[in-house]
């Protein structure tokens, strides 16, 4: 009888069991549901603020100057091929596309490239260049062959100067993106995009039951916006909870953003290789680091390709493993042509085609450090001045950057210095110049080291030395000024001795070690001679010399000591270069600078370079310096240019230091102002002169372009006049041993009345009066 009570009993505990198991698996239900829509809100959250922000720390982008080319403007035909080179232009037999060019047996066709410039669009062209004598002779367009009076080459791009994160991208919209290239991505990597909500779980059921058979995972089930998740928030770590996460961030994702923001964020986003300590983000940058073209212009199988390394871009490095590599390109061009995206022909053409891959050491001289390093310092400046520019916001900054002027002067300084060493048995040498336009003060090269690329010490920028006798012309300049003094003012160039207020005397020499008793002051400056530089600036007092200095550009104070008016002044080239664009600029001085705009990554302008010039020199008195130095250049200290010159005119000034520790040369055409550098960064003797030295490598570098003749229009109040050798007195033709030169008449004696005689020099004719017989 008590049995079945026991067994009532049993079923009793059992039906009160029943209830509670019931209630806590729906109480966790409910919890798992509110965690995961907590979870849901917090994710969404993040999705958010990554994907409505700025997604990535974008690269400032750094470009050259636009560069516009006038009929009848000095440049050579092997120069605009070149340039075409520098700007990954491709030879080809007949003109297709875009970043093409084709040489001519009298000039050469291109198709130019579309390009943004800030404030409007250049559409791509096709045209033909011819010339004649180093000149620009003719431009047409290929359509018509009409012809016009310019063309232009889009800028070129320096480099990007990264965020702190390591990652690296060029920003592309979806409409830059060719259509072919899109088709393959997801013909490849998602074929059902349009259809699935951010996770297909087909696919991955799919991939599951092959990897289960394989034993190993040999295929994924990872929808692209799953591959955008991972990549975008999430670590590479293999786990089933990071793959739920992946999986709900995808959802969420979908739900969220149309499918083309979506495509447009992976395209960007997508890793696909390593450049040293950089990654390789986004299809624009992997298209310019595999093949040195931008997206637009890329051939089926390079796509092809660049979507083959996706899979794996270790694994599929084309400079690593070329065979893997092919395999994979040609597997997807098949797929390309099943899929009836290319033809069978196309596919037949572009499966047997070599793949041409940059060469890594061709990206790295593409990188110019000296450069960047002068941009970096004035973008700083920028940045502290208007809080609008974001440094890391993708910013557009454009410079006065030339390659082809870069290129040229690396080129005639690292073949210049070993020509220089094979020689004179010298070794070790360096050196370091700027090109500067003369007119805007834009910096076009810098040149840092003999080592083309060289990412280290900056020698343009940041070496001071002594800078010798280019310090010769302000102290004219200041004798000049005052209107006492002209061309032929005599000057002592006899022994003198100074002593200090310690006692210590100093005795200063030509370099020659001769004294020539009176010398003309065109002379005393046309032959760098040392002791009429040192009398003449002790009679004008330094601290007027040193007010000349201040006025044309040195910002730095300087010791007044007699020393001074031969070059025992420390500057960098830069400052050199700085001092000297007022006297190749006919007395305007600009500052010279790198950066002329800063803009957004939609190419609104946030900053602009607008420093008016400022007269700092008479028109009349830079008219004289530019005439003695301009002389230097003919029959003085560099001579030797003028020789290899005949029929280009230069202005310019040699510089040697004490010991030959430095050799400096400074010159200028009617466009282009350039330093020249050559020392030892032991401070060790050269053995070189400005004349032997740095002129040297002037020269190199004017030989591998086409110089704009120096042409200088005189000034109201400056006419030629006679003037007596021996005295320097204002005299009358037939006076004695003349000389004719420039001078400012209204501050001239009267001239020196004599009997007629013909023991005077007639001035020499230039090239231009003897054509004519003038």
């Amino acid at each position: 009888m008590s049995q079945p009570k026991k067994n009532n009993k049993s079923k009793s505990k059992q039906a009160t069991k029943k209830p509670w198991v019931l209630k806590t698996l729906i109480k966790l239900f409910f919890v798992f549901v509110a965690l995961f829509i907590a979870a849901g809100i917090y994710l969404d959250a993040q999705i958010k603020q990554k994907f409505e922000g700025n997604k990535w720390q974008l690269p400032a982008l750094v470009y050259g100057v636009e560069h516009n080319y006038q009929k009848s403007d000095a440049l050579s035909r092997t120069a605009l091929i070149e340039h075409l080179k520098l700007l990954d232009y491709r030879q080809v037999r007949q003109l297709s596309a875009p970043g093409e060019f084709e040489p001519t047996r009298t000039g050469v066709r291109f198709y130019r490239r579309a390009y943004s410039l800030p404030h409007s669009e250049v559409d791509a062209q096709k045209l033909e260049v011819s010339f004649y004598k180093n000149r620009i002779d003719r431009i047409a367009k290929l359509a018509g062959n009409d012809t016009q009076s310019a063309f232009s080459l889009e800028p070129y791009l320096i480099g990007r100067l990264q965020a702190n994160n390591l990652e690296d991208r060029i920003l592309v919209k979806l409409h830059q993106v060719p259509d072919l290239l899109i088709q393959t991505l997801l013909l490849v990597e998602d074929q059902n995009f349009y259809k699935h909500h951010g996770v297909a779980p087909l696919s991955i059921a799919r991939a599951l039951w092959v990897n289960i058979q394989a034993g190993r995972t040999v295929q994924g089930g990872s929808t692209l916006t799953q591959q955008l998740v991972k990549n975008m928030f999430l670590t590479n770590e293999r786990s089933l909870w990071r793959k739920i996460k992946e999986a709900y961030m995808a959802v969420l994702l979908d739900a969220r953003y149309n499918k083309s923001e979506i495509l447009e964020a992976y395209l960007n986003e997508v890793y696909l290789g390593q450049n040293h300590s950089r990654s390789v983000n986004g299809m624009g940058l992997a298209s310019h680091y595999y093949f040195a073209k931008p997206l637009d212009e890329l051939a089926p199988n390079e796509i092809a390709l660049l979507i083959g390394i996706i899979k794996g871009p270790s694994y599929y490095n084309p400079r690593y493993n070329l065979d893997r590599a092919l395999k994979r390109r040609d597997l997807i061009l098949r797929l390309m042509t099943e899929s009836n995206l290319i033809s069978a022909e196309d596919y037949q053409y572009e499966i047997t085609r070599n793949v041409v891959i940059q060469d890594k050491n061709a990206i790295a001289k593409r990188r110019y450090p000296a450069y960047l390093d002068q941009v970096q310092a004035e973008l700083k400046r920028v940045l502290q001045l208007n809080h609008k520019v974001e440094m890391h916001s993708g910013l557009k900054i454009f410079t006065h950057f030339d390659p082809l002027a870069q290129n040229q002067a690396q080129t005639a300084i690292s073949n210049g210095l070993t020509q220089l060493e094979q020689q004179r048995t010298l070794e070790g040498l360096q050196a370091a110049s700027l090109v500067i336009d003369s007119h805007s003060g834009g910096i076009q090269a810098i040149v840092g080291d003999r080592q083309a690329n060289f990412d280290g010490f900056n020698r343009a920028l940041n070496a001071q030395r002594n800078i010798g006798s280019l310090i010769k012309p302000a102290v004219y300049l200041t004798a000049l000024e005052q209107n006492d003094y002209h061309l032929a003012s005599v000057l002592k160039d006899e022994p003198i001795k100074l002593t200090n207020s310690q006692g210590k005397e100093w005795a200063p020499k030509n370099y020659d070690k001769q004294f020539l008793g009176d010398v003309l002051l065109v002379d005393a400056l046309v032959n760098s001679r040392n002791v009429p530089t040192v009398n003449l600036g002790m009679t004008l007092g330094l601290d007027a010399v040193a007010n000349t200095l201040n006025d044309i550009g040195l910002t730095r104070d300087i010791r007044l000591y007699p020393s001074m008016l031969l070059g025992s002044v420390t500057l960098s080239p830069f400052e050199v270069a700085d001092l000297y664009q007022a006297f190749s600029n006919e007395g305007n001085k600009q500052k010279i600078h790198a950066i002329n705009t800063v803009n957004s990554m939609d190419n609104q302008q946030l900053w602009q370079f607008n420093q008016a010039p400022t007269k700092v020199i008479d028109r009349a008195d830079a008219y004289l310096i530019n005439y003695a130095m301009n002389q230097v250049t003919r029959k003085g200290s560099a001579k030797w240019l003028g020789s290899q010159f005949k029929r280009h005119q230069f202005a310019g000034k040699t510089g040697t230091t004490n010991d030959l520790l430095d050799s400096w040369f400074v010159g200028y055409d009617q466009t282009q102002l350039a330093v020249f550098w050559i020392g030892h960064d032991d401070n060790q003797s050269t053995k070189l002169t400005g004349a032997s030295g740095a002129l040297k490598l002037f020269g190199e570098y004017q030989k591998l372009r086409t110089p704009s003749s120096l042409v200088m229009a005189k000034p109201d109040g400056i006419e030629m006049r006679y003037f007596n050798r021996q005295t320097g007195r204002h005299s009358l033709p037939g006076c004695g041993a003349l000389i004719m030169l420039p001078a400012k008449v209204e501050h001239l004696a009267k001239p020196q009345e004599c009997e007629q005689s013909k023991d005077w020099d007639k001035p020499e004719k230039s090239w231009l009066q003897k054509l004519f017989d003038w």
